[in-house]
């Protein structure tokens, strides 16, 4: 199983990345809280289908560690990649 976990700043295109993953045949999650990763993953495992989350980066500050320790744990078991999405000020205003 693959797990893709995409974060960013909001308005950086996260939901479209998320679209993209889904059409190429990922099982994809919006907005999973950083608590609940870990327990996600495990429970979808057996399905051997590839997977990608996308998670609020307003979530992880407080979280770091615990962000942290999941993404290394879930590392030793499972194909992981991380994508951060960003973009200037001067897009994401014209975003909003």
């Amino acid at each position: 199983m693959r797990l893709i976990v995409v974060s960013g700043h909001s308005g950086a295109g996260k939901s479209i990345a998320l679209r993209v993953l889904e059409d190429l045949g990922y099982y994809c999650v919006d907005n999973l809280p950083v608590n609940l990763l870990d327990a996600f993953v495990h429970s979808i495992a057996d399905s051997k289908q590839n997977v990608a989350v996308s998670i609020d980066i307003r979530n992880i500050p407080k979280k770091l560690k615990e962000l942290t320790g999941t993404l290394e744990q879930l590392k030793t078991e499972l194909d992981v990649t991380v994508l951060f999405l960003d973009a200037n000020k001067e897009t994401l205003l014209k975003r909003y």
